[in-house]
């Protein structure tokens, strides 16, 4: 950890020089900083943070934040448009940029040994910020908790004696809230979770073992939706909520202990996907021995939220990239070199910085986003109230809708973009193609086939192939007789899976290896596969053999090797 108001730059550049040999990150923090010790965890303590600064909300400060990103940054030399936030004097540089850092910081440090920038010895660390972001390097804007902090304080006892005031578990739990989530997880579940999350820490549990627990917890509520019979649905619709309950302790305590891991976070991801579409399938077993056959609604809504949750993640990641993006610029100019946003985007992002502004318009679009709390508690109440078939059918409706809502959106917000993707961008949707041997040798062969991931909707292309695939595979098993629901459910619900997986890992910057990709046949061989075993009609026992190795393979020998290779 470094203090930069007595530190000099040069040394700042020798730590990042012995850092990027070792791969650690680099803390720099202000000297005049005051600041509690635990509110500089976000930053501070998380070894999988990117490089990150710490910022709080201030219209008139000296940093401008797009989409949780830094897009500019100002000191008295530099200027700033439409700043947003200020700067706390706190920085961490992730490993990986610690070389690219350096670099931008030998230039600041240049610029300043030369006298064509004058900078004051409290800035510093907002020259740094400077200098990162006009090197293009992407640099998190992380805010501050409600706590107290001081730059420079006239009364230094004073400030001292607040920061002093502040307990370290008021801290913890204020770190341990997540931000912008949904409306009854933040109004009910939240509450519910938070005496448990304090019992959690005071015994010390990892967040891993208690996403372990809840993940049990949702597969009893499967099993109990099973059973057809209201007692059990009713328990079963409640387990379904301390699911969700205990599936918010974990976060929290990650969160509160800065405790995080690359598989912490797809164990996380991958489970919520496992409980909610093992729940699907008990309230389908269970509306069977009610005399009620809902498996299709159950299989087309793992094909629709399996594709929505693409489109979300896919969608978000792309849009950081173009609506924040940075220009490069030298460091010895004073304007930050960003132009205005084009006619049609300005206004989008004003219109939705407007709407978003009301309270009750905001929780409303939450609501009818359908985040994992809603669905939860609309399949659960619905259960229990008018049945199994009744919750698959009244989700189905509601899921359709939110569909609906953010497709039009974001094709609304697409056609305001312009100019192509960035390369981070396509590669993450690169590694999520899935492609096996057939695709790939037609790609090798035709170039012309390959899908452009540079263009302005290319992060629908993973959301266009999941949807056709899985409807493809769907629609083909069940062609063969209803016999065939069930098992139709459970290769759709396992090939799910898989792409939850690759969706995580490229979130990441991984990707399964080719080898893996190819044994589990690809999106193409999949349907290939299937299609011939609905042309010859030889479905039994080919279907159980099948879903047997599917299974095998992603759930078993994809995730062994993701562990491995994230240990």
């Amino acid at each position: 950890m470094l203090g930069v108001g007595a530190t000099r730059l040069d040394e700042v550049v020798a730590a990042l020089g012995d850092a990027s040999e070792t791969g650690s990150s680099v803390v720099v923090l202000a000297d005049d900083l005051i600041v509690v010790e635990e509110a500089l965890g976000p930053i501070e303590s998380d070894p999988t943070a990117p490089t990150s600064a710490l910022v709080a909300k201030d219209p008139h400060g000296d940093v401008a934040v797009q989409h949780h990103r830094i897009v500019s940054s100002g000191t008295t030399f530099h200027e700033v448009r439409d700043p947003t936030h200020r700067s706390v004097g706190a920085l961490v540089i992730a490993p990986d940029d610690c070389k690219s850092a350096r670099e931008a910081i030998v230039g600041l440090h240049e610029a300043v040994e030369s006298g064509a920038i004058a900078l004051e010895s409290r800035e510093l660390v907002e020259a740094m910020i400077v200098a990162l972001v006009r090197g293009q390097i992407g640099v998190r804007a992380v805010e501050i908790v409600d706590v107290p902090w001081f730059r420079a304080p006239k009364d230094r006892d004073a400030a001292q004696s607040r920061i002093s005031a502040v307990s370290r578990e008021r801290v913890q739990g204020l770190l341990a809230n997540r931000v912008d989530d949904g409306f009854y997880s933040t109004f009910v579940v939240r509450k519910a979770s938070k005496p448990l999350t304090r019992l959690a820490l005071r015994m010390g549990a990892s967040p891993n073992s208690i996403t372990g627990i809840s993940l049990l917890i949702g597969l009893a509520a499967a099993v109990m939706f099973a059973s057809g019979e209201w007692i059990w649905i009713a328990l079963g619709a409640i387990a379904l909520q301390v699911s969700l309950i205990v599936d918010c302790v974990d976060g929290e305590v990650a969160r509160a202990t800065r405790k995080f891991t690359a598989l912490g976070a797809w164990l996380d991801a991958a489970t919520d996907r496992v409980k909610e579409f093992a729940a699907y399938g008990g309230l389908a077993i269970g509306a069977s021995r009610m005399g009620m056959d809902v498996w299709w609604i159950a299989i087309t809504l793992v094909v629709l939220q399996t594709t929505r949750h693409v489109s979300d993640y896919d969608f978000a990641r792309i849009q950081r990239l173009r609506e924040a993006h940075v220009p490069a610029v030298d460091i010895r100019e004073r304007s930050d070199g960003r132009t205005q946003a084009s006619g049609s985007l300005a206004v989008a992002m004003q219109t939705s910085a407007r709407i978003n502004r009301r309270s009750a318009v905001r929780w409303t679009k939450k609501v009818v986003h359908m985040p994992i709390g809603e669905r939860w508690l609309l399949l659960s109440v619905l259960a229990i109230v008018a049945g199994p078939a009744w919750a698959l059918g009244g989700l189905l409706i509601a899921g359709v809708v939110a569909l609906g809502y953010v497709v039009v959106g974001r094709i609304a917000r697409t056609l305001t973009w312009s100019g192509a993707t960035p390369g981070e961008g396509g590669q993450v949707l690169r590694d999520q193609l899935d492609a096996g041997p057939i695709a790939s040798g037609v790609a090798r062969v035709l170039p012309a086939l390959r899908p452009d991931m540079t263009g302005r909707f290319s992060w629908s292309v993973p959301v266009v192939l999941r949807a056709v695939e899985l409807a493809v595979i769907a629609v083909l098993i069940t062609s063969g007789g209803a016999a065939n629901l069930a098992i139709a459910f459970w290769i759709v619900f396992v090939i799910a899976y898989h792409h939850y997986d690759n969706l995580y890992r490229s979130l990441q910057g991984a990707r399964p290896p080719r080898w893996l990709t190819w044994i589990g046949f690809g999106w193409d061989g999949r349907i290939l596969v299937i299609t011939v075993l609905a042309v010859t009609a030889l479905w039994e026992p080919s279907l159980a053999i099948v879903l047997g190795w599917w299974v095998l393979w992603f759930a078993g020998v994809a995730s062994i090797q993701w562990l491995r290779s994230d240990r």
